[in-house]
């Protein structure tokens, strides 16, 4: 990791000190701001981890969860199912023939970063039983390993979303890249933010319900959440810092 990069101690050996940590780095992170930490939505990206840990951070009152494989979600999400106040979210690359998996447990999808993926999701869109969805923004256009809708098409996305009647458009999701300097990714997480309260007041907006609602802006991860925050994010996806280290695939099945 590049030492300008954010670089959290180890994460403490028990949940509930790798929960209150991460809740200390929000909180210092909002200060001099108009925000709390109530105002913060903390996903807890569970992806590789067992039905057991999600219990036990269930426990400790996290009730946002994050996913991004279509059959390890299904799974989990039906063997989770008696936790009713459980909120999941589906953060990972969906492909269009996997959507029907996800849809049945009505996850915010973090992800929708074509148009193809968005016309597979009208398919299944009930006015009446909205799909929650972000569209997900390229953060870095030189960035070729993060997938996310390009800058140059993502006004023509926006304008499809906004026209589907089942789908409920909440805001944006970025995903910074791996190697940059603190300042630079200020800067892209600060871009970020600004085309996306852009394109928020020029399409979301024309919905009334919508008129005084804020985007969520799904932005920053264990690393960099400080920065994500300062910029302008109001969810954060936090994995091994409150999970510690995932365990071997066979385990987590």
């Amino acid at each position: 990791m590049n030492n300008n990069k954010m670089n959290p101690d180890i994460p403490a050996s028990s949940p509930e000190e790798r929960l209150t940590a991460i809740k200390s780095r929000i909180e210092t992170a909002l200060i001099g701001t108009q925000r709390k930490i109530a105002d913060i939505t903390l996903i807890a990206v569970s992806k590789g981890h067992t039905p057991e840990a999600i219990r036990q951070m269930h426990k400790l009152g996290v009730r946002d969860f994050g996913e991004s494989y279509a059959q390890e979600f299904e799974r989990k999400s039906h063997e989770l199912e008696d936790l009713k106040d459980i909120r999941w979210h589906f953060i990972g690359h969906l492909q269009s023939n996997k959507a029907k998996k996800i849809i049945s447990r009505h996850p915010l999808i973090h992800s929708v970063d074509r148009t193809s993926l968005l016309s597979e999701l009208a398919k299944y869109a009930n006015p009446a039983d909205p799909l929650r969805v972000l569209i997900q923004l390229q953060v870095d256009p030189s960035d070729v390993n993060k997938s996310g809708c390009a800058r140059a098409d993502a006004e023509a996305l926006c304008q499809s979303l906004s026209e589907i009647p089942g789908l409920l458009w909440e805001g944006f999701m970025g995903i910074g890249p791996a190697d940059c300097t603190h300042e630079n990714l200020r800067w892209l997480y600060d871009q970020f933010n600004a085309l996306a309260h852009r394109l928020w007041e020029q399409y979301s907006l024309r919905d009334p319900s919508r008129q005084t609602r804020e985007p969520r802006i799904s932005l920053g991860m264990s690393d960099d959440l400080e920065i994500a925050l300062r910029s302008g994010a109001n969810t954060i996806r936090v994995g091994s810092r409150l999970f510690g280290p995932r365990p071997s695939k066979s385990q987590a099945t």
